[in-house]
Protein backbone atom coordinates (compact mmCIF):
# COMPACT_ATOMS: atom_id res chain seq x y z
CA UNK A 1 0.00 0.00 0.00
CA UNK A 2 2.85 2.62 0.67
CA UNK A 3 4.46 1.84 -2.32
CA UNK A 4 1.25 2.26 -4.08
CA UNK A 5 0.54 5.75 -2.80
CA UNK A 6 4.26 6.77 -3.40
CA UNK A 7 3.83 6.03 -7.20
CA UNK A 8 0.82 8.20 -7.04
CA UNK A 9 2.19 11.27 -5.33
CA UNK A 10 5.18 10.77 -7.97
CA UNK A 11 2.32 10.21 -11.18
CA UNK A 12 1.00 13.48 -9.65
CA UNK A 13 4.04 15.49 -9.74
CA UNK A 14 4.61 14.37 -12.89
CA UNK A 15 1.10 15.51 -14.30
CA UNK A 16 1.77 19.00 -12.45
CA UNK A 17 5.29 18.97 -14.64
CA UNK A 18 3.64 17.86 -18.26
CA UNK A 19 -0.11 19.12 -17.42
CA UNK A 20 -1.18 15.24 -18.76
CA UNK A 21 -2.87 12.43 -17.53
CA UNK A 22 -0.65 9.79 -16.86
CA UNK A 23 -1.21 6.40 -17.98
CA UNK A 24 0.81 3.12 -18.70
CA UNK A 25 2.04 3.22 -21.88
CA UNK A 26 -0.17 6.02 -23.25
CA UNK A 27 0.98 9.18 -25.14
CA UNK A 28 1.40 12.48 -23.02
CA UNK A 29 -1.28 14.94 -23.97
CA UNK A 30 -1.15 18.40 -22.41
CA UNK A 31 -3.97 19.46 -20.46
CA UNK A 32 -3.91 23.09 -21.17
CA UNK A 33 -4.67 24.30 -25.46
CA UNK A 34 -1.07 23.53 -26.48
CA UNK A 35 -2.44 25.41 -29.79
CA UNK A 36 0.21 25.17 -32.80
CA UNK A 37 0.45 28.52 -34.49
CA UNK A 38 2.02 29.57 -37.71
CA UNK A 39 1.24 33.27 -36.75
CA UNK A 40 2.22 35.62 -33.81
CA UNK A 41 1.82 34.04 -30.05
CA UNK A 42 -1.54 33.66 -28.80
CA UNK A 43 -3.28 35.75 -26.56
CA UNK A 44 -1.39 35.80 -23.16
CA UNK A 45 -3.28 34.42 -19.77
CA UNK A 46 -2.12 34.32 -15.97
CA UNK A 47 0.23 31.66 -15.06
CA UNK A 48 -1.46 28.34 -14.07
CA UNK A 49 -1.57 27.68 -10.23
CA UNK A 50 -0.76 24.01 -8.96
CA UNK A 51 -1.92 22.40 -6.19
CA UNK A 52 0.42 19.49 -7.04
CA UNK A 53 1.59 17.73 -3.69
CA UNK A 54 5.24 18.47 -2.74
CA UNK A 55 7.06 15.01 -1.25
CA UNK A 56 9.53 16.26 1.00
CA UNK A 57 13.12 16.53 -0.70
CA UNK A 58 11.69 17.51 -4.05
CA UNK A 59 12.51 21.02 -5.28
CA UNK A 60 9.91 22.92 -6.68
CA UNK A 61 10.27 25.79 -9.50
CA UNK A 62 8.23 28.66 -8.36
CA UNK A 63 5.63 28.99 -10.99
CA UNK A 64 4.09 26.51 -13.32
CA UNK A 65 2.50 27.83 -16.67
CA UNK A 66 0.36 27.25 -19.14
CA UNK A 67 1.96 26.46 -22.75
CA UNK A 68 1.61 27.48 -26.16
CA UNK A 69 3.97 26.24 -29.51
CA UNK A 70 5.05 28.25 -32.07
CA UNK A 71 5.17 26.31 -35.37
CA UNK A 72 6.49 25.94 -39.45
CA UNK A 73 9.66 28.29 -38.78
CA UNK A 74 12.47 26.77 -40.77
CA UNK A 75 16.26 28.20 -40.17
CA UNK A 76 18.82 28.38 -43.26
CA UNK A 77 22.31 28.29 -42.47
CA UNK A 78 23.91 30.18 -45.73
CA UNK A 79 27.77 28.50 -44.89
CA UNK A 80 26.20 24.96 -45.37
CA UNK A 81 23.43 26.08 -47.28
CA UNK A 82 21.15 23.90 -44.67
CA UNK A 83 18.21 24.13 -43.89
CA UNK A 84 15.75 22.74 -41.06
CA UNK A 85 13.01 23.05 -39.13
CA UNK A 86 12.00 24.18 -35.57
CA UNK A 87 9.34 24.34 -32.95
CA UNK A 88 9.00 26.41 -30.26
CA UNK A 89 7.26 25.66 -27.05
CA UNK A 90 6.93 28.60 -24.42
CA UNK A 91 5.34 29.51 -21.47
CA UNK A 92 2.28 31.57 -21.59
CA UNK A 93 2.52 35.04 -19.18
CA UNK A 94 6.09 34.37 -18.40
CA UNK A 95 7.89 37.54 -17.82
CA UNK A 96 10.00 38.60 -21.12
CA UNK A 97 12.27 38.19 -22.37
CA UNK A 98 12.50 34.87 -21.55
CA UNK A 99 15.25 32.11 -20.92
CA UNK A 100 15.82 30.09 -23.72
CA UNK A 101 17.00 25.91 -24.03
CA UNK A 102 17.70 24.63 -27.10
CA UNK A 103 16.87 21.15 -27.52
CA UNK A 104 18.72 18.19 -29.98
CA UNK A 105 16.45 15.09 -29.86
CA UNK A 106 17.95 11.83 -30.05
CA UNK A 107 19.36 9.72 -32.92
CA UNK A 108 20.96 10.60 -35.93
CA UNK A 109 18.84 12.33 -38.62
CA UNK A 110 15.07 12.93 -38.10
CA UNK A 111 13.65 15.07 -40.78
CA UNK A 112 10.67 15.61 -38.06
CA UNK A 113 12.79 15.40 -34.92
CA UNK A 114 11.69 19.09 -34.15
CA UNK A 115 8.41 17.23 -33.30
CA UNK A 116 9.94 14.64 -31.04
CA UNK A 117 10.62 14.72 -27.17
CA UNK A 118 7.64 16.87 -26.91
CA UNK A 119 7.29 15.65 -23.09
CA UNK A 120 10.57 17.44 -22.58
CA UNK A 121 9.50 20.60 -24.11
CA UNK A 122 6.43 20.84 -21.97
CA UNK A 123 8.12 20.15 -18.58
CA UNK A 124 10.48 23.03 -19.36
CA UNK A 125 7.79 25.37 -20.86
CA UNK A 126 5.64 24.92 -18.05
CA UNK A 127 8.38 25.94 -15.91
CA UNK A 128 9.13 28.86 -18.00
CA UNK A 129 11.38 28.43 -20.42
CA UNK A 130 10.84 28.94 -24.26
CA UNK A 131 12.71 25.65 -25.50
CA UNK A 132 13.51 25.33 -28.99
CA UNK A 133 13.80 21.91 -30.58
CA UNK A 134 15.59 21.41 -33.88
CA UNK A 135 14.68 18.50 -36.47
CA UNK A 136 18.00 17.81 -37.60
CA UNK A 137 16.73 16.88 -40.87
CA UNK A 138 19.17 14.07 -43.43
CA UNK A 139 21.72 15.30 -45.36
CA UNK A 140 24.24 13.03 -47.59
CA UNK A 141 26.65 10.72 -45.98
CA UNK A 142 29.46 12.34 -47.07
CA UNK A 143 27.94 15.90 -46.32
CA UNK A 144 31.23 16.84 -43.54
CA UNK A 145 34.21 15.45 -45.74
CA UNK A 146 35.06 18.19 -47.60
CA UNK A 147 34.40 21.27 -45.02
CA UNK A 148 36.59 19.01 -42.28
CA UNK A 149 39.12 17.91 -45.32
CA UNK A 150 38.54 13.76 -44.19
CA UNK A 151 40.90 12.18 -47.03
CA UNK A 152 38.70 10.61 -49.56
CA UNK A 153 40.08 7.05 -48.95
CA UNK A 154 38.26 7.78 -44.93
CA UNK A 155 34.98 8.71 -46.51
CA UNK A 156 33.92 5.66 -47.96
CA UNK A 157 30.41 4.60 -46.89
CA UNK A 158 32.26 1.68 -45.27
CA UNK A 159 34.29 4.39 -43.24
CA UNK A 160 31.28 6.24 -41.93
CA UNK A 161 30.33 2.98 -40.59
CA UNK A 162 32.98 2.18 -38.10
CA UNK A 163 33.59 4.16 -34.99
CA UNK A 164 36.36 6.33 -35.09
CA UNK A 165 38.12 4.27 -32.31
CA UNK A 166 38.00 1.17 -34.40
CA UNK A 167 39.63 2.97 -37.56
CA UNK A 168 36.47 4.43 -39.09
CA UNK A 169 35.12 8.35 -39.74
CA UNK A 170 32.97 10.09 -37.83
CA UNK A 171 29.09 10.24 -39.21
CA UNK A 172 28.00 13.46 -40.83
CA UNK A 173 25.32 13.98 -38.62
CA UNK A 174 27.93 13.82 -35.48
CA UNK A 175 29.30 16.92 -37.82
CA UNK A 176 25.62 18.83 -38.61
CA UNK A 177 23.80 18.18 -35.16
CA UNK A 178 26.16 21.04 -33.40
CA UNK A 179 26.65 23.61 -36.27
CA UNK A 180 22.28 23.24 -36.42
CA UNK A 181 22.71 25.15 -32.93
CA UNK A 182 25.21 27.28 -33.58
CA UNK A 183 22.78 28.34 -36.69
CA UNK A 184 19.00 28.79 -34.35
CA UNK A 185 21.38 31.24 -32.07
CA UNK A 186 22.55 33.21 -35.14
CA UNK A 187 18.84 33.27 -36.70
CA UNK A 188 17.31 33.89 -33.09
CA UNK A 189 16.41 37.96 -34.44
CA UNK A 190 14.42 36.72 -36.89
CA UNK A 191 12.73 33.96 -34.78
CA UNK A 192 11.69 36.19 -32.43
CA UNK A 193 10.17 38.87 -35.18
CA UNK A 194 8.40 35.60 -36.46
CA UNK A 195 6.98 34.05 -33.05
CA UNK A 196 6.57 37.31 -31.61
CA UNK A 197 8.85 36.36 -28.37
CA UNK A 198 11.40 38.03 -26.47
CA UNK A 199 14.73 35.63 -25.77
CA UNK A 200 17.21 37.00 -23.14
CA UNK A 201 20.61 36.41 -24.79
CA UNK A 202 22.37 36.19 -21.40
CA UNK A 203 20.23 33.17 -20.42
CA UNK A 204 20.42 30.26 -22.71
CA UNK A 205 21.03 26.80 -22.26
CA UNK A 206 21.22 23.69 -24.23
CA UNK A 207 20.03 20.06 -23.34
CA UNK A 208 19.53 16.71 -25.46
CA UNK A 209 18.88 12.72 -25.22
CA UNK A 210 21.52 10.34 -26.24
CA UNK A 211 22.33 11.69 -29.93
CA UNK A 212 21.56 15.25 -28.58
CA UNK A 213 24.11 15.18 -26.03
CA UNK A 214 26.49 15.42 -29.15
CA UNK A 215 25.10 19.22 -29.81
CA UNK A 216 25.15 19.63 -25.93
CA UNK A 217 28.50 18.73 -25.50
CA UNK A 218 30.28 20.06 -28.51
CA UNK A 219 28.63 23.33 -28.14
CA UNK A 220 30.16 22.91 -24.55
CA UNK A 221 33.38 22.81 -25.70
CA UNK A 222 33.96 18.66 -26.02
CA UNK A 223 37.03 17.53 -28.40
CA UNK A 224 36.40 14.79 -30.47
CA UNK A 225 38.51 13.00 -33.30
CA UNK A 226 37.19 12.41 -36.92
CA UNK A 227 38.92 9.94 -38.60
CA UNK A 228 42.61 8.18 -38.32
CA UNK A 229 43.93 11.58 -39.73
CA UNK A 230 41.44 14.73 -38.62
CA UNK A 231 41.11 15.23 -34.92
CA UNK A 232 40.11 18.15 -32.57
CA UNK A 233 37.39 18.64 -33.95
CA UNK A 234 35.11 21.34 -30.99
CA UNK A 235 32.30 24.04 -31.57
CA UNK A 236 32.18 25.78 -27.80
CA UNK A 237 29.81 28.82 -28.05
CA UNK A 238 29.96 31.26 -25.10
CA UNK A 239 26.21 32.33 -25.54
CA UNK A 240 25.09 28.86 -24.64
CA UNK A 241 25.69 29.06 -20.15
CA UNK A 242 24.16 25.76 -18.74
CA UNK A 243 24.04 22.31 -20.10
CA UNK A 244 22.01 19.33 -19.72
CA UNK A 245 23.41 15.76 -21.26
CA UNK A 246 20.86 13.03 -20.56
CA UNK A 247 22.06 9.77 -21.60
CA UNK A 248 25.45 10.80 -22.68
CA UNK A 249 27.75 8.49 -24.68
CA UNK A 250 31.49 7.68 -23.98
CA UNK A 251 34.77 7.33 -24.57
CA UNK A 252 35.38 5.08 -28.25
CA UNK A 253 31.79 6.48 -29.58
CA UNK A 254 31.49 9.76 -31.84
CA UNK A 255 34.87 10.26 -31.63
CA UNK A 256 35.29 10.60 -28.12
CA UNK A 257 38.34 9.74 -25.97
CA UNK A 258 39.34 9.98 -22.40
CA UNK A 259 40.53 13.83 -22.96
CA UNK A 260 37.08 14.99 -24.75
CA UNK A 261 35.64 16.52 -22.00
CA UNK A 262 38.40 18.31 -20.64
CA UNK A 263 38.07 22.23 -22.16
CA UNK A 264 34.71 22.40 -20.90
CA UNK A 265 34.37 24.99 -18.10
CA UNK A 266 30.76 25.85 -18.07
CA UNK A 267 27.99 23.90 -16.08
CA UNK A 268 26.93 20.26 -16.75
CA UNK A 269 23.70 17.95 -15.60
CA UNK A 270 24.35 14.27 -16.83
CA UNK A 271 22.38 12.09 -16.58
CA UNK A 272 22.00 8.17 -16.74
CA UNK A 273 21.16 5.43 -14.64
CA UNK A 274 21.62 1.94 -14.09
CA UNK A 275 19.99 0.06 -17.60
CA UNK A 276 20.61 2.93 -19.60
CA UNK A 277 21.94 0.98 -22.53
CA UNK A 278 21.30 0.53 -26.47
CA UNK A 279 22.37 -2.19 -28.56
CA UNK A 280 25.87 0.41 -29.65
CA UNK A 281 26.22 1.50 -26.08
CA UNK A 282 26.26 0.14 -22.44
CA UNK A 283 25.05 2.25 -19.35
CA UNK A 284 29.00 2.50 -17.81
CA UNK A 285 30.30 4.11 -20.72
CA UNK A 286 27.77 6.97 -20.15
CA UNK A 287 29.42 8.01 -16.98
CA UNK A 288 32.86 8.37 -18.76
CA UNK A 289 32.57 12.55 -19.69
CA UNK A 290 31.54 13.27 -15.67
CA UNK A 291 34.71 10.88 -14.26
CA UNK A 292 37.12 12.33 -16.68
CA UNK A 293 35.95 15.62 -15.63
CA UNK A 294 36.98 18.25 -12.80
CA UNK A 295 34.73 20.79 -11.34
CA UNK A 296 33.43 23.05 -10.32
CA UNK A 297 29.80 23.18 -11.79
CA UNK A 298 29.64 19.65 -12.44
CA UNK A 299 26.89 17.43 -11.56
CA UNK A 300 25.56 13.74 -12.33
CA UNK A 301 21.77 12.60 -11.62
CA UNK A 302 22.34 8.61 -11.12
CA UNK A 303 18.70 6.64 -11.30
CA UNK A 304 20.35 3.28 -9.27
CA UNK A 305 17.31 1.01 -10.74
CA UNK A 306 17.17 -2.08 -13.00
CA UNK A 307 13.95 0.23 -14.18
CA UNK A 308 15.96 3.11 -15.53
CA UNK A 309 16.13 2.55 -19.36
CA UNK A 310 17.43 4.63 -21.80
CA UNK A 311 14.29 5.96 -22.63
CA UNK A 312 13.63 6.69 -19.20
CA UNK A 313 16.06 10.11 -19.37
CA UNK A 314 13.85 11.14 -22.49
CA UNK A 315 10.52 11.54 -20.81
CA UNK A 316 9.08 9.28 -23.42
CA UNK A 317 5.95 7.05 -22.93
CA UNK A 318 8.26 3.96 -22.79
CA UNK A 319 10.37 5.08 -20.36
CA UNK A 320 9.61 3.99 -16.62
CA UNK A 321 6.67 6.43 -15.04
CA UNK A 322 8.03 6.30 -11.69
CA UNK A 323 11.53 7.65 -12.12
CA UNK A 324 10.66 9.93 -15.02
CA UNK A 325 9.70 12.95 -12.14
CA UNK A 326 13.30 12.43 -10.82
CA UNK A 327 14.63 13.37 -14.23
CA UNK A 328 12.37 16.08 -14.98
CA UNK A 329 12.59 17.77 -12.05
CA UNK A 330 16.80 17.79 -11.79
CA UNK A 331 16.85 19.08 -15.36
CA UNK A 332 14.36 22.31 -14.21
CA UNK A 333 16.44 22.77 -10.59
CA UNK A 334 19.73 22.83 -12.81
CA UNK A 335 18.19 25.45 -15.37
CA UNK A 336 17.11 27.49 -12.50
CA UNK A 337 20.21 27.32 -10.67
CA UNK A 338 22.30 28.23 -13.89
CA UNK A 339 20.06 30.07 -15.70
CA UNK A 340 17.46 31.73 -13.50
CA UNK A 341 20.16 32.27 -10.49
CA UNK A 342 17.91 31.25 -8.13
CA UNK A 343 19.76 29.77 -4.84
CA UNK A 344 17.39 27.64 -3.42
CA UNK A 345 17.64 25.46 -7.02
CA UNK A 346 21.61 26.11 -6.54
CA UNK A 347 20.91 24.42 -2.72
CA UNK A 348 18.92 21.78 -4.29
CA UNK A 349 21.29 20.33 -6.49
CA UNK A 350 24.30 19.81 -3.70
CA UNK A 351 22.01 19.06 -0.94
CA UNK A 352 20.79 14.83 -0.25
CA UNK A 353 17.38 16.47 -1.85
CA UNK A 354 16.53 13.57 -4.57
CA UNK A 355 17.71 10.95 -2.32
CA UNK A 356 15.16 11.29 0.38
CA UNK A 357 12.53 11.91 -2.00
CA UNK A 358 13.42 8.87 -4.09
CA UNK A 359 14.36 6.83 -1.24
CA UNK A 360 17.64 6.40 -2.36
CA UNK A 361 17.09 5.40 -5.76
CA UNK A 362 17.89 8.78 -7.31
CA UNK A 363 21.25 10.48 -6.50
CA UNK A 364 22.99 14.10 -7.52
CA UNK A 365 26.90 13.90 -7.24
CA UNK A 366 28.46 17.29 -7.26
CA UNK A 367 31.92 18.42 -8.20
Amino acid sequence: MIKQIRFLIIAMVMMALTGCRLGRGDNQKPAVDATVTTAPAATITAPVDTSTPSPEGMYVTPVIYEINVFDNYEVHDTVRDRTFPILIRYPVGAPSPMPLIIFSHGGAYNNSGHRSYEEWGIVLARAGYAVIHIGHVESAYNSHCAPLQIPADECEPDDIRKEVSEGGTLPAFAYEKPLDGIAVLDDLDSIERASNLSIDRDRIGAAGHSGGTILVLAMAGSIRDVSPSIHKLTYPDPRIKAFLANSPQGIGYNGYIETSWNGISSPVLFATGTSDNTPNEQARGRLDPFQQMSGPDLYLLYVNSPDATHTTFGLGPDGTRELQPFVAVSGIAFFDAYLRGYPEALAWLNSDGISTWSNGVATITAK
